[in-house]
């Protein structure tokens, strides 16, 4: 294989296949339905986190967003006797460990969500991968490219 002007050889190529099982933070923010939703929010604050997945049995049932409880505030501003499960839609949209970076992101843009709990073959919780998980790893393969053609092109 011939080697360009920037070194690297011909055919191979910077971008791989990438599966959210790549870029999954495996230490998730979770609490069970019956979470009281203040020690959730103490949870959130703790960790530095904007979500939290609520499971029963390590399964997603739901998942809480700093958002979804600032705006549940309007109606209820009182959350002594509020739950997690008192906030959560149904099924929540899950990815397994063998989608790809490019579904997922997908995913996330048809059903207009940011995060996205990843699961295995039970259901079991392994980890969520956000929207801004997802743009590093891009914006650095991007970083890849750009770099390739600044090398290849005295010009620029």
């Amino acid at each position: 294989m011939s080697a360009p002007r920037g070194g690297r050889p011909r055919g191979r190529s910077l971008l791989r296949p990438v599966s959210v099982e790549d870029i999954v933070a495996e230490e998730v923010a979770t609490a069970e339905p019956d979470t009281p939703i203040r020690t959730v929010v103490a949870q959130m604050a703790e960790r530095d986190v904007g979500s939290v997945v609520v499971v029963d049995d390590d399964q997603p049932v739901g998942i809480l967003t700093d958002r979804m409880i600032a705006l549940a505030l309007e109606d209820q501003p009182e959350t002594d006797e509020m739950r997690a499960t008192d906030l959560l839609s149904d099924d929540p949209i899950t990815a397994d460990t063998s989608t790809d970076v490019f579904q997922a992101l997908q995913l996330m843009r048809d059903e207009e969500i940011r995060r996205l709990p990843v699961v295995d073959d039970e259901r079991s919780l392994q980890g969520i991968v956000t929207l801004d998980d997802a743009l590093v790893l891009l914006g650095s393969e991007l970083d890849k490219l750009a770099t390739t053609v600044q090398e290849q092109s005295p010009r620029l």
